[in-house]
């Protein structure tokens, strides 16, 4: 050793340098964004575990303004501090709202020209009479990833289009005389990403939510080109779900939801066609979540379910009494609690839709029950006891 060496082991008061703080944050989930022209990703600062907020609010961590973006994808990390706190934090996947426009529109213009080239199959006269045949679907919630996710219920969908179909013949062989066949629209369509403050988009298998609402208008679609030639009107009334909501940020007109844009996507693609000239579409006025149409001589009422507290006869009967159109309904048609059930109240009758989702694993796990899927069909009008026809169709037990 010389003595250079010796020297600066002389001189050094000892071990030298800083120490530098570890964080207690994982490498991937820092705070950080990176956003371009066609959208990006940021992730946010990190919050105690339980007290994250929605994506939409997340926005503020880097000054974003939530009107100029869309939110495509959301996923949550969560660790532990050094003091056992937990934290989480997220990493939101975003694109421009000009963008998600356009490419919502660009879906529109193309089922618009798929559909003003279709042209009915059969060529048979279709049913006439004074009576009504309704099919009606709940909560598929498109892009949800339960039991067989997004793929299973649209299989559940279309098995339950093909035995819709072969009861539609069974009561015309039996001699009811249908004229019109109503298929009501009952709210969750889609997953969305606005419920438990967006924690849904962890359980999402589809998360961009145009593509979910892409899926229920081309579903929709289908299931009016199959009824639109077998009868002399078909009728779409549709009411908005939880679910389907656009944003939760503000109070907004609940009519500004997805499920009602679907139908009137839909509605304007049906316009383009002739041979669909017959089919008509009903929604809510402003400011309201209920429907009542007059079906051949009964009022049928609809809402999707959420805005009922403490059962369906008492929310009836308030309805009753405020005078409302919903509130003098013969039969009143709900989804949202994803079981079926059908009850009497005084001459009203009340049917609730079975959901056709993949079902809940967190309703399992904590209630031990699961409900079977199905469409539920019934016929109606003027003098005509709607329990007479009433059945399940297609139900799946779990």
């Amino acid at each position: 050793m010389t003595f250079s060496d010796d020297l600066t082991k002389l001189t050094s008061p000892g071990r030298q340098g800083s120490d530098i703080k570890k964080s207690d944050i994982p490498d991937g989930w820092r705070p950080y964004m990176e956003l371009g022209n066609d959208g990006g990703v940021f992730v946010s600062l990190p919050r105690t575990a339980g007290d994250l907020p929605d994506a939409v609010d997340l926005f503020a961590d880097f000054d974003l303004d939530p009107n100029q973006w869309v939110v495509t994808g959301v996923r949550r990390s969560r660790w532990q501090r050094w003091d056992g706190e937990w934290l989480e934090s997220a990493r939101v996947s975003v694109i421009p709202a000009s963008v998600a426009s356009a490419v919502d529109e660009s879906d529109v213009e193309k089922l618009i020209s798929a559909v003003a080239k279709w042209r009915p199959r059969t060529t048979a006269k279709p049913h006439t009479g004074t009576l009504s045949a309704v099919y009606a679907i709940g909560d598929t919630q498109y892009g949800k990833d339960a039991g067989d996710g997004t793929e299973g219920t649209i299989a559940r969908v279309m098995t339950g289009l093909s035995g819709s179909l072969s009861r539609h013949k069974e009561l015309t062989k039996l001699g009811r005389p249908i004229g019109s066949v109503i298929l009501p629209q009952l709210g969750d369509a889609i997953e969305g990403c606005v419920s438990q403050n967006g924690k849904v988009l962890g359980r999402s298998d589809i998360q961009a939510q145009t593509s979910q609402v892409r899926i229920g208008r081309r579903i929709l679609m289908e299931w009016i080109k199959a009824f639109a030639p077998l009868v002399e009107e078909v009728i779409v009334p549709v009411v908005p779900g939880n679910h389907d909501e656009t944003t939760r940020q503000t109070i907004t007109d609940p009519t500004d939801n997805w499920q009602i844009d679907i139908v009137s996507a839909v509605q304007d693609a049906c316009a383009e066609n002739p041979a669909l000239a017959h089919v008509a579409f009903r929604y809510p006025e402003r400011d309201n979540s209920t429907l009542a149409i007059d079906v051949n001589g009964q009022i049928l009422g609809m809402a999707h379910g959420h805005q009922i507290r403490g059962g369906a006869a008492k929310w009836l009967q308030a309805q009753a009494l405020g005078s409302t159109p919903v509130g003098n309904a013969d039969v009143l048609l709900t989804a949202h609690f994803h079981h079926f059930i059908a009850q009497q109240i005084g001459p009203r009758l009340h049917i609730q839709i079975p959901a056709s989702d993949g079902g809940s694993a967190w309703y399992r796990n904590t209630n031990g029950l699961d409900s079977p899927t199905g469409i539920v069909s019934f016929v109606m009008g003027d003098g005509y006891d709607p329990r007479r026809d009433l059945c399940v169709l297609e139900g799946e037990t779990r």
